[in-house]
């Protein structure tokens, strides 16, 4: 037997060195056992209450490819200390026919009532622990947020951490105060952005258009110590943000920056906004989550412009340029761009030989190796010659031909990932005829009320250029198969 070793330890009263013991009790165990240990797979200082660890999910990405025929374990507490989480894993590891091993307990089989039982109970108190041990940390933490201190993570602009204790930064509290009062005065972001562009955020990256609204919904300006305001998280993960009964709320606990007056008439505006952008009917733009950045690599969002003659512009915008202005591509006129692509698209539409799309596109699938070597050795290889070309591009090298091979490549890439996808899934064959039939049913359907979803099943993406210019890729994802065209 082929077996994988996998440890872990928390940061909770362990170090290193409790990996070097866990290893040490599984390699004795294989030994007597006549077990070949074959990988390796540790996690260090990883919480045992989720599964969503770098070797943890290694380890199950080889299990899928049948490398080894059994992971060895030291307990079932450094597999997981979450019921859910653990018998979901052993799940999947019995559908793959590899069998879980405990150097310490006894693992059975789980389709076992006995069996399930048992290890359910040991299972279910390495989980009670860990709530147990929650539940004080938190009484702990929630008595030191009665303090007023700080409790980690970055401090708000305007204020550094000193001791524990929050200290207004002057340089960034006078921006803080700018922004305050360009709002109030009825400012927009733009504007207000112009105006504080020489001040980073406490990540050390320029300050957004997302990072307004952070900034100016923030009670600690006035005074106002919060701890636990909502619940984000619970065990790492995300609990829905709704407000928290058990919120800590304090009030001149951090000096102020901000006025009372200049924080109501804030706070009027931002509400009076929201209103209005719940009362507007939604603006549609039809090739949203489409258009990557040629220069930064981002997507780009739609925005709608007011002139002072009241003359609205809808445009696509580069994502780094509109939040961060980090990215210089030029905007792309809404209107002219979907009309282009409509347009083009359906002369695709009636010009292509439907049938041979289907049989080219079935063909690339099907005829995907059993293993996937080939094809994720082709896909690490386009990565890398994308990578490669774009750091050319970034250096100052311009060459058309190198932005066409990009763009060829990105469309293999696309192929690839489908493909593999596909076929990691084990799922049904793709047929040829169902690919066809789906270029028809969409020319059949061509109307205003379907052209959206049209143009985002087969739109696989648009490369917006530095020069405005833009590159569409034409693609279709089958449910059930992967693949492009």
């Amino acid at each position: 037997m082929r077996a994988a070793a996998y440890a872990r330890y928390s940061t909770d009263n362990q170090t290193e060195n409790s990996i070097a013991y866990q290893l040490n009790e599984i390699q004795k165990y294989a030994r007597e056992n006549a077990i070949t240990l074959c990988a390796f797979y540790s996690d260090e200082a990883q919480s045992g209450t989720n599964i969503d660890r770098k070797a943890f999910r290694e380890m199950s990405e080889a299990a899928e490819r049948h490398e080894f025929d059994a992971v060895i374990i030291y307990d079932i507490s450094r597999g997981s200390r979450d019921v859910a989480d653990w018998f979901t894993f052993r799940k999947a590891m019995a559908r793959l026919d590899i069998k879980v091993i405990s150097a310490t307990q006894s693992l059975g089989d789980i389709t076992n009532p006995n069996d399930f039982l048992l290890e359910l109970i040991s299972v279910g108190l390495g989980q009670h622990a860990v709530l147990d041990t929650r539940k004080k940390s938190m009484a702990g933490v929630a008595e030191k947020a009665k303090e007023g201190v700080f409790l980690g993570g970055y401090p708000p602009l305007g204020y550094d951490i000193v001791n524990g204790n929050y200290v207004i930064n002057d340089r960034e509290a006078q921006a803080v105060r700018r922004i305050f009062s360009m709002y109030a005065e009825g400012k927009g972001y733009s504007h207000i952005l112009e105006e504080v562009k020489d001040i980073r955020g406490k990540r050390g990256r320029p300050l957004g258009k997302n990072s307004l609204p952070c900034i100016l919904h923030n009670e600690r300006y006035i005074g106002v110590y919060t701890w636990n305001k909502k619940q984000v998280k619970l065990f790492r993960k995300w609990a829905g943000g709704k407000p928290n009964p058990a919120v800590i709320r304090l009030e001149h606990a951090i000096p102020a920056i901000i006025d009372i007056n200049t924080w109501e008439r804030v706070q009027k505006r931002l509400k009076d906004n929201k209103r209005r952008a719940v009362n507007k009917a939604k603006r549609e733009y039809l090739l949203s989550g489409l258009i990557e950045c040629d220069k930064c690599g981002a997507t780009y969002v739609g925005h709608c412009s007011t002139n002072q003659k009241g003359y609205q512009t809808r445009s696509y915008i580069c994502g780094n340029k509109y939040r961060t202005r980090t990215c210089s591509a030029k905007n792309l006129n809404a209107d002219e761009l979907e009309v282009f692509v409509v347009e083009n698209l359906k002369a695709y539409f009636l010009e292509a030989d439907f049938d041979e799309i289907g049989r080219t596109c079935a063909e690339a699938i099907n005829s995907a190796s059993d293993d996937l070597t080939r094809e994720r050795t082709e896909l690490a290889k386009v990565e890398q010659q994308i990578s490669n070309g774009m750091k050319a591009i970034l250096g100052g090298m311009e060459f058309p031909e190198l932005e066409d091979e990009i763009g060829r490549l990105r469309v293999r890439k696309a192929e690839l990932q489908d493909i593999i996808a596909h076929k990691a899934s084990n799922e049904r064959k793709a047929n040829p005829d169902e690919i066809s039939a789906m270029f028809r049913d969409a020319l059949e359907h061509w109307d205003d009320a379907h052209i959206k979803n049209i143009i985002q099943t087969f739109v696989e993406k648009i490369y917006a250029h530095g020069d405005g210019s833009v590159t569409v890729h034409v693609g279709v994802h089958i449910s059930g198969c992967g693949g492009r065209i």
